[in-house]
């Protein structure tokens, strides 16, 4: 196996963006995707912000996260590859959920191989090299100290001050969340393809898009992932090099 592609599979789904916040029919399909990539011995790689605030710290879990969390740790106890990259939404995750949620959790960028294909998964939420004020506000955010600070803070008292900052947080980068910056994507991927990549998987812009670099053989891929509310759609991918975007349907296959 190559080293710097440690994870290997022949068959994967990919979900980004699913902002789950109650138990309604975007969580059901989204747990019952997930019960479908299980009976196919599909490896299932979530590229973040799974619910619309997730806190690893004790005592933060909203009532309607738990039995999401419950369910996915059952199907990997069965045997379900599952894997996650933290989104911008995400905070603080590894220390509770890698190894009891999810096989392997990244606060960054995952390195997989699908059969002969190499990845690199990532949410997405620093390519775009215009939004300082989100760059800032992750820094700001996603730091150990803020995570002590937040521990020490009773869940009766932090649970209301995390909603508050749910409803900052869609307020942070309103200024580039219509903007889907196509060119600094193109760039970010064709930097990894110098490396040997063959396929950039990103989240978080809510733009379902396919982009084939042709000038290569293989075809290197940018594969952008649409927000899972927006349709309940997935990417997929195996190691004879079929890919795509489908919708999902309970009952239907994930891969064709």
């Amino acid at each position: 196996m190559d080293k710097g592609f440690p994870i290997s599979t022949d068959r994967a789904v990919f979900v980004a963006d699913a902002h789950l916040n109650q138990d309604d029919d975007h969580t059901r399909a989204f747990v019952s995707l997930a019960e479908q990539a299980a009976a196919e011995n599909a490896a299932l790689f979530l590229l973040g912000d799974m619910f619309d605030l997730w806190f690893g710290a004790p005592g933060l879990t909203f009532g309607f996260q738990e039995p999401v969390i419950a369910r996915l740790r059952e199907l990997r106890r069965g045997g379900l590859r599952l894997y996650y990259v933290e989104g911008n939404r995400d905070f603080y995750l590894k220390k509770e959920h890698e190894g009891i949620t999810f096989d392997a959790l990244s606060e960054g960028t995952i390195r997989a191989a699908v059969g002969p294909l190499r990845l690199h998964i990532s949410h997405g939420d620093t390519v775009n090299r215009a939004d300082l004020f989100y760059r800032f506000w992750k820094t700001l955010s996603k730091n150990p100290f803020a995570y002590r600070l937040l521990a020490l803070i009773p869940p009766p008292i932090a649970l209301p001050l995390t909603k508050r900052m749910e409803r900052t947080l869609k307020q942070t980068n309103l200024r580039f969340k219509g903007d889907f910056p196509e060119q600094d994507c193109r760039n970010f991927s064709l930097r990894l393809f110098d490396e040997g990549v063959d396929f950039v998987i990103l989240g978080h812009f809510h733009r379902e898009c396919l982009i084939r670099f042709a000038e290569e053989k293989p075809t290197k891929v940018l594969a952008v992932l649409p927000s899972w509310r927006e349709g309940w759609r997935h990417f997929y991918l195996t190691a004879a090099g079929d890919f795509g975007f489908r919708t999902f349907r309970p009952g239907e296959p994930l891969i064709p």
